[in-house]
């Protein structure tokens, strides 16, 4: 059964998937790097905090809000409550307690957009612990400044909030006449409607999950797929510029496809309670197959993620090395000894900096191994697009692909357009269009080669008796030099210096 514990963790509530309004008025990239990542990494989080007070970037009040922030909606709270002294429920009492400290500030007693998200922090917070009544006070205290502000729709959403409260009081029709009237309040015409729409119907279906009204969860449910799915379709006609809105077609998807998992959870659950298996075993389907795109999305994301990462790594160490060489070279004559000691020091900086290389590359392919056998074999039907002919060239790519994985055909020092010609049988513009349109390199040769690397690294990891010669050969390069050069361009050092750094 659904309960107000239903309503605490919500990717798509103000506190947890929003853009940090209060980072639009007091832009700091350190601030926005914290809160990026306090919804998986709090302690990370508290560390950027600390550190932007540290410089001098944020005041010590305003630093405690994003404290309470990453406290009160952080979704692992243990690791909060590990550093609380193990205390069950601590991470929230802590958001509380700061919270209702920073409302007596004169800054934010100064500013009413400072006071909404303060009591935003106390009223998610109190949601989240059960505490109803609090739920209810806060809400009401948004209501008022939110309306002091003009901010009618968010008024609205806060107005839903005490309805939903008071149906956990006990006050259903008092509760739920403030909820109907709030939606039929919302006129849906850009995004900031359309979020506020999405959590009234969300509360709406909790309250009535929580009272039993298993068939009224249905019709609410099903709204919410509608406004979805017009929004899907026709993302530029809601685009109205506010914080809450995804910033680029990948976040607006995720934002799509958490509202649906869990619109399709309700409808799942309300056929489960009124005894329809028919229509919940269509509806587990559903949700079966936006879970697992999701799941395939944010591996995808992670790898590459953890790509970029360790190629900013590199060019900083490449950075860092040409600097040090540039300084060197002009006092070596004169400073024989503090080259010594240089060479040393570099010498060790190298070796950490590759030992850093290394953990990232195992990290990248692991994700991309992960993703992978994620996305192999499909349990479902992968969504078409309206252009069959790019359909068509994804698909032979993916034949192709699959052909010279499991044949090794990489291996092969003369694989390269024409064996794949001859091989498949097509033409030179077919192969051409096919990897255009379904490989993410930028040419033949590159997708080869980024096979026989990863066969090298492979390599050098099970067999390190091989020389590297014979990892060249045994991997299809034509050359033990143009292996070395291939390998150190892609991970940013040399086979034998991988090799090293493993060891």
């Amino acid at each position: 059964m659904l309960s107000i514990a239903a309503c605490t963790k919500n990717h798509g509530d103000r506190l947890s998937v929003s853009a940090d309004a209060s980072a639009n008025r007091e832009p700091d990239p350190m601030i926005q790097q914290a809160m990026a990542v306090y919804d998986y990494d709090p302690v990370r989080a508290l560390q950027i905090v600390d550190s932007a007070v540290i410089v001098g970037n944020l005041p010590d009040w305003w630093a405690d809000f994003y404290r309470a922030r990453i406290y009160g909606s952080t979704q692992v709270p243990k690791l909060i409550d590990s550093l609380l002294h193990g205390v069950k429920g601590a991470a929230g009492d802590t958001a509380r307690v700061i919270a209702e400290r920073l409302l007596c500030h004169d800054s934010i007693k100064a500013s009413l957009a400072r006071q909404q998200d303060v009591l935003e922090v106390l009223a998610h917070t109190a949601r989240q612990q059960g505490d109803t009544l609090g739920w209810l006070q806060r809400s009401r205290e948004l209501v008022e400044v939110c309306h002091g502000q003009g901010a009618e729709t968010e008024a609205l959403r806060n107005e839903a909030e005490v309805g939903a409260a008071l149906c956990f009081l006990g006050k259903e029709t008092e509760g739920m006449a403030r909820i109907d009237s709030v939606i039929a309040l919302l006129d849906v015409k850009k995004f900031n409607e359309l979020d506020a729409m999405l959590i009234v119907l969300k509360r709406k279906v909790c309250v009535l999950a929580d009272r039993g009204h298993y068939a009224e969860m249905l019709p609410p449910a099903r709204q919410m797929l509608e406004r979805l799915s017009d929004y899907e379709q026709h993302p530029d006609r809601y685009h109205d510029g506010s914080y809450r809105e995804p910033k680029d077609s990948t976040e607006r998807q995720d934002y799509i496809e958490f509202y649906r998992s869990k619109a399709q959870k309700y409808i799942a659950a309300a056929y489960a309670a009124i005894g329809e298996s028919g229509s919940m075993k269509e509806s587990f389907r559903q949700l079966e197959a936006i879970v697992r795109d999701a799941a395939a999305r944010e591996h995808r994301a992670r790898y590459q993620a953890i790509e970029q990462q360790y190629e900013t790594e590199r060019h900083r160490a490449e950075a860092r090395r040409n600097a040090l060489i540039a300084w060197s070279t002009g006092i070596i004559s004169l400073l024989a000894v503090c080259f010594a000691l240089f060479a040393l020091y570099k010498h060790r900086e190298t070796q950490l900096k590759n030992r850093a290389l290394v953990r990232q590359i195992d990290e990248a392919m692991a994700y991309k191994e992960r993703y992978e056998a994620l996305l192999s074999p499909k349990t479902f039907d992968a969504p078409k697009s309206e252009n069959a002919e790019e359909d068509a060239d994804t698909d032979l790519f993916a034949q192709i692909h699959d052909t010279i994985i499991r044949e090794q055909l990489y291996l092969n020092p003369a694989c390269d357009r024409q064996m794949l010609i001859d091989r498949f049988g097509l033409s030179k513009e077919r192969i051409g269009a096919a990897f255009a349109k379904g490989s993410s390199h930028p040419s033949l040769s590159a997708y080869i080669n980024d096979l026989r690397l990863e066969h090298a690294y492979k390599l050098l990891l099970d067999q390190p008796g091989l020389d590297l010669g014979q990892v060249a050969q045994q991997s299809g390069f034509s050359s033990r030099k143009y292996f070395g050069d291939r390998f150190k361009s892609r991970y940013g050092m040399t086979p034998s210096e991988f090799r090293a750094a493993r060891q």
